[in-house]
């Protein structure tokens, strides 16, 4: 890259600015009157899906959208994470968006972010998070042409005398890609591309997922656990009672409004828990539940599902995401897998709530539980099996959450729940 003379002896004077600056508090007189924001792009970019969530009001979807951006090697990643960094300040979002810039080229750095990105990671210094902090201390000592000690104090006295300088090199970087952008265009090249190092194509989450949780984080989010309580399911009842709690918490920890409520059956229903917020109630409610009976192979799992369909006895809210998870061995008796059917399509379409019923089943058996795949189908979910009790939790949260990537959806909220750990401030969140 080729700079003109002026420009080197501008960026020179920034450089010997900030290295000679004492960087105490006469040299930061606070946040200066932020740039104009550039235009968004008319065609979207290539990032266009996930652009809308990396800007969302709500952090979650702002933390999704940057889990989801931390590998991607397309160009603008850099623009995006730094308007996402601009919407509203929370740890948890700000940390995997500082994540998305590490790694990325310094070129990147000034031409997308440029004096926007320079002034959101100062006003990140301070961060009472650590990881935040950390993160934005290293990235912006990259951003002067000279890369200047991490100090708060140094950083701010660079961007005090070298504002103007970062401006001039980043109009000077957008005017060399313009030209670089046509001229691969007449040689019919592929347009350069940025990318972090060592950058392998990540696995996303899909739009469908985004919506849903986008839904759930707004109206709230409720799952009635239809729990076949015969004898043979003695091992799973062992883990649910053990794991109710935990599966509570950790979906509240993602939607605040949580609720949940338990159904059994063998034969016939039972109400255990009608619909609620409380860890406790749930875990008291799974520890009631006895494993025993079950002398035929079929049991009444459409029993159990009607009770969970009442509104009258389960209290479901109107305008939650609603969610049955249906966990057995055993099938329905044949006789009654068609009215079974036909009740499961009327209640998704009820007209009360302004969210279709969803219906998973879950076979707790060596092999998938025949009708369960004609249930789940039925009732708008999916039809899984468990792979071993220990990981009950994991299954139900995917399904809950409506997750086709249990890896996934995972390895997002083990990164949450890292930062969660790490805040000095987590009640606040």
């Amino acid at each position: 890259m080729r700079l003109a003379p002026r420009l080197l002896s501008l960026l020179a004077l920034a450089c010997l600015g900030a290295a000679s600056w004492g960087g105490g508090r006469g040299a930061w007189a606070g946040d200066p009157t932020p740039p104009p924001a550039a235009e968004d792009p008319t065609d979207g970019g290539p990032l266009a899906r996930l652009a809308p969530w990396l800007v969302h009001e709500d952090w979650s979807m702002r933390s999704l959208a940057a889990f989801d951006l931390r590998r991607r090697t397309e160009p603008e990643v850099v623009r995006w994470a730094t308007k996402g960094l601009r919407v509203a300040r929370h740890p948890y979002a700000d940390a995997l968006l500082l994540e998305a810039l590490d790694g990325r080229p310094r070129e990147e750095l000034v031409r997308e972010g440029g004096p926007d990105l320079a002034e959101t990671l100062l006003s990140r210094l301070d961060d009472p998070h650590p990881r935040v902090r950390e993160a934005a201390r290293r990235l912006v000592a990259r951003m002067p042409p000279l890369q200047v000690p991490p100090e708060p104090g140094r950083l701010r006295a660079w961007w005090a005398r070298g504002r103007k300088a970062l401006e001039l090199e980043r109009t000077h970087l957008l005017e060399e890609h313009a030209r670089a952008l046509e001229d691969a265009a007449r040689a019919k090249k592929p347009p350069p591309s940025g990318g972090a190092a060592n950058s392998v194509e990540a696995t996303t989450f899909d739009d469908d997922f985004y919506e849903y949780m986008a839904r759930a984080r707004r109206d709230g989010l409720e799952l009635v656990i239809v729990l076949d309580h015969t004898g043979s399911m003695a091992g799973v009842i062992g883990a649910a009672k053990a794991q109710a709690r935990r599966l509570v918490e950790r979906l509240r920890g993602y939607v605040p409004g949580f609720r949940a409520g338990l159904v059994t059956y063998d034969d016939a229903p039972w109400l255990r828990l009608p619909l609620t917020t409380d860890p406790v109630a749930v875990e008291k409610a799974f520890r009631r539940v006895g494993a025993g009976g079950g002398a035929d192979y079929m049991e009444g799992v459409d029993k159990g599902l009607f009770l969970a369909l009442r509104q009258d006895q389960l209290g479901w809210s109107r305008r939650a995401q609603r969610v049955c998870v249906v966990l057995g061995d055993a099938p329905p008796h044949d006789e009654d897998v068609v009215r079974l059917l036909r009740k499961l399509h009327e209640a998704r379409m009820d007209p009360m709530f302004d969210h279709p019923l969803i219906v998973h089943t879950v076979s707790t058996a060596d092999a998938p539980v025949p009708y369960f795949d004609q249930i789940a189908r039925a009732g708008g979910g999916r039809a899984t099996e468990l792979r071993g009790t220990g990981r009950l939790v994991e299954e139900l949260v995917a399904l809950t959450f409506g997750a086709r990537d249990r890896k996934h959806l995972g390895a997002w909220m083990e990164a949450i729940d890292g930062l969660r750990r790490e805040d000095p401030e987590p009640e606040r969140r």
